[in-house]
This record gives C-alpha cells, sequence and structure tokens, in this order.
C-alpha cells in the first residue's frame, strides 16, 4: 500500500506507477519523493517506510499480534485499538525539550515513524533502520552551491504540488520565507489566493511587506486582524496526537484561514513554515568554525566572520572572541537545549533526555546546528485547526529542497553580511526589493503578552490545580511567584503559555484534574511508566 502523494525526480506525479510495483525502501527513497508512506511485506516481516521530509506524520499502536499505523492514534482510540496512557518521562521531555523528537511517545505504546526511517513489525516490537540520513547530503567541502540551482529545486518541488492542489490560499507575512512560498506557487496555480494576519498592538507590523508582495503578484490579499478571544487555553489543538506540540497562540490564525478558506474555495493552505531552519537562519560563530576547518585559516575565514558580525549587529571584534571561544571547547556541538524553569526537582530527574551529538556534528558545528535545526521541524506541522478543512502544505520541506539546503556551506547562508543570502541572491528579481533587502522580523510577543494577562486566572487555576500540578511536575513556589508579577518578560510569558500548552494536551486524554471539580476522569491510565 502506498498512502500520500509521490514525485519523481523531474516532480511528476508517479502515485499510480509506484503502487503497483514500488522499488526497496532504499532505492525507493533516493528517486522519489513526497509525502507518503508505504506499507508492504517482506520474508521477514511487515515493513512501513515513510518518506524522508516531514510531511507525513505516521505512528504504530500494537495490539496483540495486530500492528496499526495511522497518523492521528485518537482514530484509534475511537476504534478501540488501544487505551491511552500517559508517559509522563515522555511529557516532561516536552516541557524540558521541546524540540526533541524521538519515536517514543507521550502515550505509552504509541511510537513514531520518524521521516526517512522505516520500521519492520515482525514481533512485540518495531526495528527501526534510517534509509535517509542528513549527513549523507552535507558534504564536507567548501564548494559554492548557485542561488539559481536552489531557486530551480523550490520552483520544481512547488510545480510538483500545484498539479494536486490548484487553488492554494497562500498565508504570507510580509517575511522572505513566505514570500518565496508565493514567489513559487503563484505561476503554476490556476486559482492562488493570499491571506495575512496582521500584527496587534506592541508587535512589529509586517502589512506593508505583504502587501507589496500581493501588489507585486497583482493578487489582491485579504488581510485579517487576530483576536485574543479567538483563543482558548484549555483546547489543544494536538488533541488527536501522541505529543503536546500544539502552540495555543497560533488558534486565532488558524480560526480566520478556517473562516477565509471556504469562501476562497481553497483546496489548500500553503505556508512558508519551516524556512528559517530550513535557510540556515542563525546568529553564531559556527559557520566560521566550519569554514576553518575545510579550508584552514586564512582571509576567507575573517569575511565569514565579518559577515556574521554584520548580520548580528555585533562588532568584527566581538565575533573573533565568540569564534576563540568555542574554538578552545572542543568537542562541543549543538544539541537540543535543556529549560527547567518553573519544573521541579522531581520532574527534572524523572525526564527522558536526549543522547548527546554525534562526532560529525562536533567537526563541523555550524553544520551540525543546521541539521539539528531541520530534525526540529516536525514539531511545528501538526496541530492546526484549519487541517481540518484542506491540507496544510509546507512546499519549503519538500526533500529535494532540504537536501539542497544541506549541501549549501553553512557559512554561504551568511554571504555579505545577510541572513539567508542564496535565497535573496536568488529571488531578487522576482519579489519585491523591500521585502528581500528586510532584516527585521515579526513577533507574536504582543499578542502572546495580552493573551496571558486576559486569562491570568484560568492559568493560575490550570497550573496550580492541573494535571502537571497533580503530578508533582511543577514548582508551585516558582509559578505563584511569576503569576504575581504585574509585567513579566517576554521569556516568562511565553514559558507560561507553553505550560499550558502542555497541560491542555494532558486533559484532551486524561479529562479535567480531579481539583478541577468533580467530572469524572475518562478512562485513561495516568500511573507512571
Amino acid at each position: 500500500m502506498l498512502i500520500g502523494q509521490v514525485f519523481d525526480s523531474q516532480g511528476q506525479n508517479a502515485a499510480d506507477a509506484l503502487r503497483s510495483s514500488p522499488p526497496e525502501s532504499d532505492a525507493l527513497i533516493k528517486r522519489y519523493w513526497g509525502s507518503y508512506v508505504v506499507i508492504r511485506h517482506t520474508p521477514s516481516g511487515w515493513s512501513v517506510l515513510r518518506d524522508a521530509s516531514p510531511l507525513a506524520a505516521c505512528y504504530l499502536v500494537r495490539r496483540g499480534k495486530a500492528w496499526a499505523v495511522t497518523n492521528a492514534p485518537r482514530l484509534l482510540q475511537h476504534a478501540g485499538l488501544f487505551q491511552p496512557a500517559l508517559d509522563w518521562p515522555m511529557i516532561v521531555a516536552a516541557l524540558a525539550c521541546r524540540d526533541w523528537r524521538p519515536p517514543r511517545t507521550g502515550l505509552i505504546g504509541v511510537e513514531e515513524v520518524l521521516p526517512g526511517t522505516e520500521a519492520m513489525l515482525s514481533g512485540a516490537a518495531a526495528r527501526y533502520r534510517r534509509c535517509w540520513q542528513a549527513w549523507d547530503h552535507a558534504p564536507m567541502t567548501g564548494r559554492k552551491v548557485p542561488p539559481e540551482a536552489l531557486v530551480e529545486t523550490i520552483d520544481r518541488c512547488a510545480g510538483a504540488w500545484s498539479q494536486l492542489y490548484r487553488r492554494p490560499l497562500i498565508e504570507i507575512s510580509g517575511g522572505l520565507d513566505s514570500a518565496v512560498v508565493a514567489a513559487a506557487l503563484i505561476p503554476w496555480a490556476a486559482e492562488p489566493r493570499l491571506i495575512t494576519f496582521a500584527a496587534g498592538e506592541g508587535d512589529p507590523t509586517e502589512l506593508g511587506y505583504a502587501e507589496a508582495i500581493a501588489e507585486g503578484f497583482g493578487i489582491d490579499l485579504e488581510v485579517t486582524h487576530p483576536q485574543i478571544s479567538q483563543v482558548d487555553l484549555l483546547h489543544s489543538a494536538a488533541a488527536p496526537l501522541p505529543r503536546p506540540n500544539a502552540r495555543a497562540f497560533t488558534q486565532a490564525s488558524d480560526w480566520l484561514s478556517l473562516e477565509y478558506g471556504p469562501q476562497l474555495g481553497a483546496d489548500c493552505f500553503a505556508s512558508g513554515g519551516g524556512g528559517d531552519d530550513l535557510f540556515g537562519y542563525g546568529r553564531s560563530v559556527l559557520p566560521a568554525i566550519d569554514r576553518l576547518r575545510i579550508e584552514g585559516p586564512g582571509p576567507a575565514v575573517i569575511r565569514s566572520l565579518s559577515d556574521i558580525a554584520r548580520m548580528s549587529d555585533a562588532t568584527l571584534w566581538e565575533a573573533l572572541a565568540q569564534f576563540w571561544g568555542r574554538l578552545r571547547t572542543p568537542g562541543q556541538a549543538p544539541g537540543h537545549r535543556i529549560d527547567g524553569a518553573f519544573l521541579s526537582a522531581e520532574a527534572m530527574a524523572m525526564a527522558a533526555m536526549p543522547a548527546a551529538p554525534d562526532r560529525a556534528a562536533c567537526r563541523m558545528p555550524g553544520k551540525a546546528a543546521h541539521v539539528h535545526a531541520i530534525a526540529t521541524l516536525p514539531n511545528h506541522l501538526e496541530g492546526h485547526g484549519r487541517a481540518g478543512f484542506a491540507p496544510v502544505l509546507f512546499p519549503l520541506l519538500s526533500q529535494p529542497i532540504i537536501e539542497h539546503c544541506l549541501a549549501v556551506p553553512s557559512w554561504q547562508w551568511s554571504e555579505g553580511g545577510r541572513n539567508r543570502a542564496p535565497i535573496r541572491q536568488g529571488y531578487a528579481s522576482r519579489l519585491p526589493r523591500a521585502v528581500i533587502e528586510r532584516r527585521s522580523k515579526g513577533a507574536f510577543d504582543g499578542f502572546c503578552a495580552r493573551l496571558y494577562d486576559q486569562n491570568r486566572a484560568l492559568i493560575r487555576e490550570a497550573l496550580i490545580q492541573g494535571w502537571l500540578a497533580d503530578q508533582h511536575l511543577l514548582d508551585p513556589n516558582q509559578v505563584e511567584q511569576a503569576l504575581a508579577q504585574p509585567v513579566p518578560s517576554a521569556q516568562m510569558v511565553m514559558r507560561l503559555l507553553a505550560l499550558m500548552d502542555v497541560e491542555a494536551w494532558v486533559r484532551s486524554w486524561a479529562g479535567p484534574p480531579l481539583a478541577a471539580g468533580p467530572a469524572a476522569r475518562p478512562s485513561v491510565d495516568i500511573a507512571r511508566p
């Protein structure tokens, strides 16, 4: 069985041809791309292969001698195929290390087949084998990748997706990534539409950039205004999923897309999500270390440090100091950041944690940071309410584009002192100059601050009397002190909202906590594994 969409190297739809006789997993994932899962019987058991992109979710549940495969484990619960049980060490991991995504999930017995992985189902447990590795597409050379080649790859992938989706509602912020998606999809689409979400009080406005993009393509722009009232902090858009990876503040944009999508006849929502990670957006000196180790000491390394300094609004001397400091600590590599804010000592002691980075990451820390960022992308592709009406398409995360970006030397992304430099160069003739030269980025800090302020009482009750508190995962004193601050920092607000995201997800599986009222809990195991 082949489930999903598959294209060949030229961007032609290959699904019908492959359904009858797909090649072996390694050849399939090398020669074809898309958003698919392949299930087949082999001499050693059942094989479940997920494509190399993060676009097609795939989860496994075992029941007796049978295995169930799904993209939404809630369906299996409704069908009586499994009884959900909360995996508290993984739930704590979602709080302490939000970007980490192993096969193990927040529900006991539900495992994920990660992108580019084949699961062999031949006994009581699944055995996983990687058929696609990011490092295989990140050569240890300094060969510059022409921006025109990257643009051609993006256009080819956009043309392939446009065979399936003819009326995309393209969500543009005014930033570079969503502008690239618009530039790539519009020439292929039959009826492309544009929508933007205007910034509220306290957030930098991007409306002028979005209007310039729409004017450049001659397409009307739907300007919408997200409202705090459109967000319910006790609702989790990740409720059908086994991980608490939805962010509540996105409910407002979801609500607006759902309102306009049917009116405009959209058959998908197209997003530039993931572009920052894919296009090497960063401000560290690690790419200069890569260049030193590949090309040796010389003026080229100084040029890269100067580019990074200009991009980061720092001086060359500041960049040199950081560069020297990193060189004096060999063996360190980018890894998952651990955030223990508001978590109890007991929670940190029980949390599942990721393994240390590999040797390649230590030798090439700039490229390792890029590989790491791409590996976190699946965390941002699920939990979107608008997917209930039409697919949410992230065309930039197509496998050929990911592989092409991995081949770009890490320092090339900051060439000339501009982030995402190859993209800016490649699209200079197709996007407004203001967008190409833009250095600022949009933010949701003001919206989230108002969301927090208008829901203080709800947040206090949920975090002091909710499931996380019931399981002794939070430090109540820290939570109370933070909630008592009249003007908390943006970082504190985002952290408290992240705790609410996880609390809401737990309630979606376990029901209201006992402290919240007399409502009976649904049938769910809350014991620690």
